[in-house]
């Protein structure tokens, strides 16, 4: 590249002030290194102000050009292309931001579809509650129960063996079989459809 004076680092920093990344000589923060080292070796005052400026010059142009190529890494991983006026060692430091974000954001866009599976099978198990729950909600009119509380039945389909609240085993039932059954258990069959009151 040129010879790096003052100005240059000047016009690099007025540059910077734009909103894209700018476009830096090859070489340009080696060659300005350099110079500070130079200029820091005179001992004259118009070295020593050049120095002292051109340094804080120099960190403002680094702290600029470092949030742009962030806010550039941010916009590449929602589908941007990444920028064209990257140094060597700038392009280092943009992929892996890009490469930390992509992960960031894949583990993110996981934990969502986890928790999303999670409330859609505890909705979808909550529906299938409500509906079992449904049948038995259902008034069951027109039953003959005995004074000591059971029902007497008919079966209108094969049922295989079932376990009461009682923890008592009935069945296993062909359809025509009476048998009678505590109401709860009795109610039940009749409301899904499964058996029949027999009035005594």
């Amino acid at each position: 590249m040129d010879i790096i004076t003052y100005e240059t680092i000047r016009n690099a920093h007025r540059a910077e002030k734009e909103e894209e990344l700018q476009k830096l000589p090859e070489g340009f923060f080696e060659s300005v290194r350099n110079w500070l080292l130079h200029k820091e070796k005179l001992k004259d005052t118009t070295s020593l102000l050049e120095f002292e400026n051109a340094k804080k010059l120099l960190e403002d142009i680094i702290n600029r050009r470092e949030r742009k190529i962030v806010l550039a890494a941010l916009r590449t991983v929602r589908g941007e292309m990444p920028p064209a006026s990257l140094t060597d060692d700038e392009r280092k430091f943009f992929d892996q931001l890009v490469n930390i974000l992509k992960a960031f954001k894949n583990e993110i866009n996981e934990k969502f579809r986890s928790y999303a599976d999670i409330v859609e099978e505890k909705v979808e198990e909550a529906k299938k509650s409500v509906e079992e729950l449904k049948p038995v909600e259902e008034k069951v009119e027109n039953v003959f129960i005995k004074p000591n509380g059971k029902l007497l039945v008919k079966a209108l389909v094969d049922l295989p063996r079932f376990v009461g609240p009682n923890l008592e085993s009935y069945g296993p039932l062909k359809a025509g079989d009476v048998i009678f059954v505590p109401e709860e258990i009795g109610r039940l069959l009749i409301t899904r459809k499964v058996a029949e009151n027999i009035l005594e």
